[in-house]
């Protein structure tokens, strides 16, 4: 639901400004164009701008507009065009340092990029700039009208929408988790699995929008884990069984418990699914109970991470993007920032060789198929200027649509969007666009080459830091679920979600595995996301089980479960020492996922913990034992 609000805003404010710098350009005899800037300056601020909070909202749209105008000005301002050249290059290195900053560097570093190749490309009249500053205040306006008044930001209706999100999807994995070959579909009950911790993710996101945050909201926080441990339970359990869940009348219940999920009926209490049926009622009535301020206010939030930016990010983008430039100009002297443009995007969120060999791939692959689809367009089209007219805002939708989930099909849409662009200008040739997909793999390449070349930083090295910062989220849960005093709920509530963002690095850190042909890299990828998904539900385990305990009376932890805890904790720290390497064998011999009738919060705790531990110590010798890890690791 965020990502249509996003593609929305975008859409309508574009359409906005057009509307508006049309009208301000008939009134006073000035073409559209001299307001030129005002469109990205409004689309940006719409898509990468998603704050609550007014203030903040003003502020980014603020910082976002000043530096589209300033680096429009100066790009306009400067006609030497190797000087020119080499200020972009400078650009591109200052906004790829200062995006590691976060807050309003990231929108403004974006629109900076942007806007500077804009001015470079359009060229505009010296006489004329300030019909473009006219047009950064009117996209600015555009946006803050259509963010506060058109689409207006309410976390509580995203918040409602998420946990209906949640519903239809646990509906769907139990469907597939009672259907005949579950056990034997196990893409189907990944992938669903998969989607229901997506939509949780989502969910416990905007417990931050919510008044009070998410300490004033711990019922509803604590809901959302229940019901995610229990999906992580259910998978566990149809993949770990010889003949799936075996007992006919056990998967009639889940039908209809997943056909009440999806229609929206009263959901039945019915044996094994009993636990699942009580967890989404519970959530949907977490969700209808005013926040406890209080509660928020007697806890002091966290101290935010420490920022540790890096010149390696911007040195990087700037070798880069003067590489891009080289060969970009060598293709086409007039289209050059198109290669450019592929380096920068490439470089935003990227830490390794693998990472951004893995996005070059990407923009490449969206970008051919996004060419074909513009020409079939175009073809259908037979030159209708308005419709293509019409058809950009729904183009720019997409793109921001897939902003957060996929940045191929972003890749693919971006490349429509141009080809609608173009057609709309009377420039739209098959040649043209296939001089985006060469400009494209030039930048593309130059990205790659630099990653590898300076200072280059493998996957090999980027997973292990990454694994570094989940042992310690993972020790800060299982002190904070396990003290030797009462339990804190809204300390363990935060202690979670910084585990559950730490394991969500480690995923993307291994993720580029997928995209090198072979069986190695695939098989290590897919080992280490299975242990991650293992160890996910084990710390979820440990969290329902101690609130079990809490609810029952019971102020500190027996000695069964102190002693569980400090295992792991052991664990831990062994496996926490620098330099660390386990070069143990594997053992199959981990415990099974708890069955849905253990009612005893003890037992539980004593599993999960021993498991936890388990996973941690298979993740770290498939990251850290070279018999074990693909050449592909090492890139």
């Amino acid at each position: 639901m965020l990502r249509t609000a996003r593609g929305s805003r975008a859409m309508l404010a574009f359409l906005l400004t057009l509307a508006v710098t049309f009208s301000i350009g008939e009134a006073v005899g000035v073409p559209v164009t001299a307001f030129l800037i005002a469109f990205p300056v409004t689309v940006f601020c719409c898509a990468a701008i998603s704050d609550d909070e007014t203030r903040a909202r003003i502020g980014k749209i603020a910082a976002l507009s000043a530096s589209a105008g300033a680096m429009f000005t100066l790009s306009a301002l400067l006609h030497t065009s190797w000087v020119n050249h080499l200020v972009f290059v400078l650009v591109i290195g200052v906004a790829a340092y200062m995006r590691q900053y976060g807050g309003p560097w990231v929108p403004a570093g974006l629109a900076a990029n942007v806007s500077y190749f804009f001015g470079a490309f359009l060229k505009p009249d010296i006489q004329m700039l300030h019909w473009q500053w006219i047009g950064v205040a009117v996209g600015a306006a555009c946006a803050l009208l259509v963010h506060q008044l058109v689409v207006p930001h309410r976390p509580w209706r995203r918040m409602q929408w998420s946990v209906g999100s949640i519903r239809m999807r646990m509906g769907a994995l139990l469907a597939a988790a009672a259907s005949p070959g579950g056990r034997n579909d196990g893409a189907r009950l990944k992938r669903d699995l998969a989607r229901v911790a997506s939509a949780v993710t989502i969910a416990e996101a905007e417990l931050e929008n919510l008044p009070g945050g998410r300490l004033a909201h711990r019922p509803l926080a604590e809901a959302l884990i229940a019901v995610l441990v229990l999906a992580e339970r259910l998978a566990l359990q149809v993949q770990d069984a010889p003949d799936g869940l075996g007992a006919s009348d056990v998967r009639a219940a889940l039908e209809r418990l997943s056909r009440a999920l999806i229609c929206y009926t009263p959901v039945p209490h019915e044996g094994d699914v009993a636990s699942i049926a009580a967890a989404i009622e519970d959530l949907e009535r977490s969700l209808r109970l005013p926040p406890d301020m209080d509660a928020a206010k007697s806890m002091a939030a966290p101290p935010t991470d420490r920022k540790r930016p890096h010149l390696r990010s911007g040195i990087q983008s700037a070798a880069a993007a003067a590489l891009a430039m080289v060969g970009g100009s060598m293709l086409s002297p007039d289209r050059w920032y198109w290669a450019v443009i592929t380096v920068f995007v490439m470089f935003t969120g990227t830490y390794s060789r693998g990472q951004a060999l893995a996005k070059s791939l990407k923009r490449v692959f969206g970008t051919l198929a996004g060419i074909l689809a513009a020409m079939a367009l175009v073809w259908l089209l037979h030159g209708k200027v308005h419709i293509a007219l019409a058809l950009m805002p729904l183009a720019i939708f997409f793109v921001f649509y897939a902003f957060v989930q996929s940045y191929t099909w972003m890749a693919f849409w971006i490349t429509v969007t141009v080809g609608l662009l173009f057609l709309v200008m009377g420039r739209f040739t098959d040649t043209m666009m296939l001089l985006r997909l060469e400009e494209t793999a030039v930048g593309a390449l130059a990205g790659i080459i630099v990653a590898a070349i300076v200072l280059p930083k493998s996957t090999h090295t980027h997973a292990p830091e990454q694994f570094n910062d989940l042992l310690d989220a993972t020790h800060a849960v299982i002190i904070t679920a396990l003290p030797r005093a009462r339990l804190d709920r809204l300390h363990l509530t935060a202690t979670l979600h910084d585990f559950e963002a730490k394991l969500s690095s480690l995923r993307e850190a291994v993720e580029p595995l997928r995209f090198f042909p072979l069986a190695r890299a695939n098989d290590q990828r897919d080992r280490i996301t299975r242990e991650l998904v293992l160890l996910s539900y084990w710390v979820h385990e440990i969290a329902l089980a101690v609130r079990q305990l809490d609810s029952a009376g019971i102020e500190q932890p027996p000695p069964q479960a102190l002693q569980a805890a400090a295992a792991t904790e052991k664990v831990i720290g062994r496996l926490r020492a620098p330099g660390y390497d386990e070069t143990t064998t594997a053992e199959d011999d981990r415990p099974r996922s708890i069955p849905s009738d253990t009612v005893d919060p003890l037992k539980t705790i004593s599993i999960a913990c021993e498991g936890a531990g388990r996973a941690l110590v298979n993740i770290t010798r498939l990251i850290t034992n070279r018999t074990v890890q693909s050449r592909a690791f090492r890139f």
